[in-house]
């Protein structure tokens, strides 16, 4: 089964990174509307299969 991740990045100031989960949805149209209603920008959705390893993946984030 396949679900989708809804991370945003959403620190709003000129240096930095902070990615925060905002759900995991049934379908991508269901995360998308999520990021609508809450007005994200940056944000990303991953395709990710249940009770699969996957191999890493990047949330994002900022190093110096």
């Amino acid at each position: 089964m396949k679900v989708y991740v809804l991370t945003a990045d959403t620190y709003d100031d000129n240096w930095g990174s902070s990615i925060e989960l905002f759900g995991v949805f049934s379908t991508e149209e269901k995360a998308n509307n999520r990021a609508s209603e809450m007005e994200l920008v940056c944000y990303d959705i991953s395709p990710m299969n249940i009770d699969e390893n996957e191999e890493p993946s990047y949330l994002g984030g900022y190093i110096e």
